[in-house]
């Protein structure tokens, strides 16, 4: 059986930028056949030449126009989302075939009233936890997805999804929100989503056994997010912290990309400052529209989620927030002398302190939204033999 599966997922909260990671990978690596198994509560972002696409149930590797596309199992599909999704993505969708797996139901309106009567942590309010309840219940009244256009639930799909990944040579499975996440999570529970967040549950939502897998590649960020603590109505419901981390303000994480230094050491002053000349930072919910809170990186968190996943390497997403001279940045790093225009002695040495504390090498620095703009490490991790 071929090792041939490889695995993105999202180390921490959410929103690390898997979508860009994941268009990425499909397109340098030129993923033979992608698997997603999302729900409305996430959305993916790809950007390119100024160009974003937002996927919430279509995989991502649909930047790759070879690439084969099939939505799984552990999926939950809002009609009027997809409809959306198709219409905005249509340039590179039209025509193409989306095999579905025929236990994908669809959430309805009594899904989304549901979860705002009884859901009292944060929460997206898109009906998936109601809906993915009366699935386990094998309620009567639960309807499935059957086709949208080119995107069709498919009784042969066991046989159609297998001989697609025994004739490949990449199969990519995506990720959706984020470890932290998890529902199993003791340390944010209840402030998690409604599935289990990891590669092994990623791997069964496919229907994919784990002697397939080659390689996890986790997103994480320097500073991890939460959802607003705003809800649908305006009005506030707690969403939960990062671990034993302390909360940032967007303006120190502004201020402290302008001066290239810890947005935690910024104060009061350097703000009144500097603020109206840094690059006034913020970041909203791809699916909400609702402004992240934003935190300090807890390191024994990001570690439990690697012993959990096993990652073979690490990228680093929004370093341009390190330093805002980075941003949009695209090059190899191999650490010789002439290449350290890319990074400065401090970033380096927050570079090693991570991987020595992880013990996962950090092998790519995204630097901007574009799928292009990113620092490759690879070179330099293969040269020290660190790993």
């Amino acid at each position: 059986m071929k090792k041939n599966v490889y695995a993105i997922i999202d180390g921490q909260a959410g929103s690390c930028g898997k979508g860009k990671v994941i268009g990425q990978f499909a397109i340098n690596e030129d993923v033979d056949v992608a698997i997603s198994n999302c729900m409305p509560n996430a959305g993916h972002t790809f950007e390119s030449n100024g160009v974003k696409r937002l996927f919430r149930n279509i995989p991502v590797s649909a930047v790759n126009p070879r690439t084969q596309l099939f939505i799984g199992s552990g999926s939950i599909i809002d009609m009027n989302v997809l409809e959306q999704e198709y219409e905005e993505n249509k340039d590179i969708l039209e025509g193409r075939e989306i095999i579905v797996h025929p236990l994908v139901p669809l959430i309805q309106p009594r899904h989304i009233e549901k979860e705002k009567q009884h859901i009292k942590s944060g929460s997206t309010f898109k009906g998936c936890a109601a809906c993915k309840s009366e699935k386990i219940m094998r309620d009567s009244d639960l309807k499935f997805f059957k086709e949208y256009k080119n995107i069709k639930a498919d009784s042969n799909y066991h046989r159609r999804f297998h001989d697609a990944i025994n004739q490949a040579e990449k199969v990519l499975v995506e990720g959706s929100q984020g470890c932290d996440l998890s529902l199993e999570n003791i340390k944010h529970y209840p402030n998690v989503t409604s599935r289990t967040v990891s590669v092994s549950q990623m791997l069964s939502d496919s229907k994919i056994p784990p002697t397939r897998l080659n390689k996890t590649i986790m997103v994480i960020r320097s500073l991890p997010i939460r959802i607003s603590n705003e809800i649908y109505d305006g009005s506030y419901m707690y969403s939960g912290d990062y671990g034993n981390s302390s909360e940032l303000s967007w303006e120190q994480v502004s201020v402290g990309a302008y001066l290239g230094i810890p947005p935690s050491s910024v104060d009061i002053d350097l703000i009144e400052e500097f603020f109206d000349v840094s690059p006034k930072l913020k970041e909203l919910t791809s699916v909400t529209k609702k402004t992240r809170r934003i935190f300090e990186m807890d390191l024994n968190l990001l570690k439990e989620n690697i012993e959990d996943n096993d990652p073979a390497e690490l990228y680093l997403n929004f370093f341009e927030y390190q330093d805002y001279n980075l941003r949009g940045i695209s090059g190899i790093y191999s650490g010789y002398s002439n290449e350290d225009i890319y990074l400065n002695k401090n970033l380096r040495n927050y570079l090693d302190y991570l991987e020595d504390e992880l013990n996962v090498p950090i092998t790519m620095l995204g630097t901007g939204a574009d799928f292009t703009h990113y620092i490759d490490r690879r070179p330099y991790v293969k040269r020290i033999e660190k790993f």
